[in-house]
């Protein structure tokens, strides 16, 4: 008897043992190397789906004061690997990130998807070493020639806030979401379409199969305008009617603006078109306020959070990029070129 009441005592030391031992491995897995400041600036984990939580960004552009963080975030659970999209403007910011995945879920990610290559969007890639990093092939030559010239572009704009944006520290992803010259695929827990901002400038579309949210980021702006940098806005417009094809029964996460519906699509598409109308009509009246992004306003837009310091570059964007197709069509010949733009603006040349 006694040695039964003995070995039942010691099988019950033995599995407490073993759940203090679970604990503590939950423990070090949740909790080791989040310093204090880490977890005092880790960014806030949105549920919006089953196993999808969204990491919101600030509208605008880069500064310090919003320490970078312009590029909304998904992380998405799939069994035992979590993934990341997107781990955002400095190691800091990933840092913070990463201890507020694992204290709030006591995992860690497995992996990261650079759906372009945007500082805002991959320089806290360092911060996640044990995962795996995914990109376009397309991204990775991107990331591999332009990374140092937008660390240190970013680094000035963020000033204090960017101090952990070191040379060493940027990580490039080594996995290729699919060979060079695929169009469409799946990854993991996503379908994926790539897309274009500008010739040669691909991004990458996910779709998350289990709740159907899809993401765009660098193609869609939510309730805002879109930011024209880095694009030509043709083939932005294209994207977008591509987006809107591959949206359909779904809700939408794009650069800005949080969970969106396929509407928000259409809004970026009218007023991309109206602005080429616009600086198209200003062009052949020869009204060269366009150039400097005055003179050309579009009324239906401006209560938009964006237009007050967007619009105006947007226009200047769109004016030298229709500028440069009018000059590249020949002398007494010039052809319609997508825009509809009479032959006004070339006999204004004159």
């Amino acid at each position: 008897m006694c040695c039964r009441r003995a070995a039942k005592a010691a099988l019950r030391a033995f599995v407490s043992v073993l759940v203090l031992l679970g604990v503590l491995v939950r423990f070090a897995n949740a909790a080791p190397n989040c310093s204090v400041r880490d977890a005092d600036d880790a960014p806030a984990l949105q549920r919006i789906a089953t196993g999808v939580w969204r990491i919101a960004a600030a509208r605008g552009e880069a500064d310090e004061s919003n320490r970078g963080v312009t590029i909304q975030l998904l992380l998405v659970r799939d069994g035992a690997r979590l993934w990341l999209v997107g781990s955002g403007p400095t190691p800091a910011f990933g840092a913070a990130l990463d201890c507020a995945v694992r204290r709030t879920l006591g995992r860690r990610v497995t992996d990261v998807i650079n759906t372009r290559a945007a500082p805002e969007l991959a320089l806290g890639n360092a911060a996640f070493g044990g995962a795996r990093l995914w990109a376009l092939p397309e991204v990775i030559d991107a990331m591999r020639t332009r990374c140092e010239a937008c660390r240190e572009r970013l680094a000035r704009r963020l000033g204090a806030t960017g101090v952990s944006l070191r040379p060493k520290d940027i990580r490039v992803p080594l996995r290729p979401v699919a060979p060079r010259g695929a169009m469409a695929g799946r990854l993991g827990p996503f379908d994926w379409r790539k897309l274009a901002r500008a010739p040669g400038e691909r991004v990458l579309v996910l779709r998350h199969r289990a709740s159907q949210i899809v993401v765009a980021q660098g193609l869609l702006w939510a309730d805002d305008l879109p930011d024209l940098r880095d694009t030509r806005s043709d083939s932005l417009l294209a994207s977008l009617r591509a987006l809107q094809r591959l949206s359909i029964g779904a809700r939408l996460v794009g650069e800005q603006g949080g969970v969106t519906q396929p509407a928000a699509i259409a809004v970026n598409i009218a007023y991309l078109e109206a602005l080429h109308r616009a600086v198209d009509a200003a062009l052949a009246r020869g009204d060269v306020q366009g150039a400097a992004g005055l003179g050309i306003d579009l009324p239906a837009f401006a209560d938009l959070p964006g237009y007050a310091t967007r619009h105006p570059l947007n226009v200047q964007h769109v004016w030298h990029e229709l500028e440069r197709l009018s000059f590249d069509d020949a002398p007494g010949s010039r052809r319609d070129r997508q825009t509809g733009r009479s032959a006004t603006f070339q006999r204004s040349l004159r």
